[in-house]
Order: C-alpha cells, then sequence, then structure tokens
C-alpha cells in the first residue's frame, strides 16, 4: 500500500528538521521534498510548529518507549540496559541525525524543550541512573557517568559518521552504517564489563 500524503509530509519533515531544525527549515522545503504543493501541506498542518510538533514528539514517544525496557522488574538490571542500548541504537539508525538535532535544538531553546521531554516523559519511569543506584550499583560504577559513557557509546557514531565514512573509506574498507561497526555488541560489552 502506498504512503499516504500525511505520511509522505511527516518523512519529508522529518529529513528537513533534521537537516535544517526547526529555525532553518521552510515550509517550501518540506512541501518539495514530499512532492506536493504548499496549500496542501498547509492543509494537513497549518504551521511549521504543528508539523514540529508532530514529527518531533513522534520520535521522543519511540525514545521514551525504548526507555519502558529500565522498569522491567523481570530483567536483571544488566539485561535491561542491554535491551534498552540495543533500542536506542535501532532509534539512532531511523533518527541518524537526532543527537546532532537534539544538541543543536536545546542550545537554540533548551526552555521549549524541556517542556516537550516533561509532557512525555511518564512520571513513573526509572532510567539508567535510578536503576543503577536501586541496584545498589553505585558502589562499583558511578552512575551518571555511566549513562554519559553509555549514550556517547550509542549516539557518536551517528553524530561522527560523515568523518567515520572518509576515514574508512581511505583505509580501503566499505562504509555501510554504524552496525559495520558492530555497535550493538561493542555496547553489550562494555556495559556487561561496567556492571558484573
Amino acid at each position: 500500500m502506498p504512503p499516504s500524503t500525511e505520511d509522505k509530509i511527516l518523512e519529508a519533515a522529518k529529513k528537513v528538521f533534521m537537516e535544517q531544525g526547526l529555525y532553518g527549515a521552510r515550509m517550501q522545503d518540506i512541501a518539495n521534498k514530499a512532492g506536493i504543493n504548499k496549500a496542501l501541506l498547509h492543509y494537513y498542518f497549518r504551521s511549521k510548529e504543528r508539523l514540529f510538533d508532530e514529527v518531533f514528539g513522534g520520535a521522543l514517544t519511540k525514545y521514551f518507549q525504548n526507555m519502558e525496557v529500565l522498569n522491567d522488574a523481570s530483567l536483571s538490571v544488566i539485561d535491561r540496559v542491554v535491551v534498552f542500548s540495543e533500542k536506542f541504537i535501532d532509534f539512532l539508525s531511523e533518527y541518524p541525525q537526532m543527537s546532532l538535532f537534539l544538541l543543536k535544538e536545546m542550545s537554540a531553546n533548551e526552555a521549549l524543550f524541556r517542556e516537550k521531554v516533561k509532557g512525555l516523559k511518564s512520571q513513573n519511569q526509572q532510567g539508567i541512573i535510578q536503576i543503577l543506584s536501586e541496584a545498589q550499583l553505585s558502589s562499583k560504577v558511578d552512575p551518571i557517568l555511566f549513562m554519559m559513557q553509555l549514550h556517547s557509546m550509542c549516539a557518536y557514531p551517528f553524530l561522527a559518521a560523515p568523518v567515520f565514512k572518509v576515514i574508512i573509506e581511505k583505509s580501503g574498507q566499505e562504509w555501510s552504517d554504524p552496525q559495520f561497526l558492530k555497535l550493538k555488541s561493542a555496547v553489550k560489552q562494555f556495559i556487561i564489563q561496567q556492571l558484573s
């Protein structure tokens, strides 16, 4: 079944917002990428801000859904963190520019993004820092430092992909994507070493 006009718009908007940010994106660019006229774009989404909320809200909702595994008490703490990291890498594969986009947009308007995140995050949703502290692993590993290292390991290959691509191709090897670097396996190894 071919994608609906709304799906085409959302996919085009996702690409344009990731490339140009909220303030750099233009409705005409989104309409062009979706292969529609600007009037039709305005029919579906009255403003750039409303379209941005739809795209960004959808991405953040997926991210927080991925975090739900951290609440799953049927899994060990290590398994919860491993599954979360794998889902995070999958999320970044779908939204490869998300980390850079967040850094740029939060620098431009931190209050707006704090508000959006606050509205989406569940009140009883646990994060990595909390589960490591509750599991009393904080004597072995600093939960805040661990969380920063884990997010860096997952996100940096996507942030620096253009640089890595040049380096890898110069060495005579072929670039495909961050999975080429066996990212999930390396991250899992790091988690097990740190938390065992």
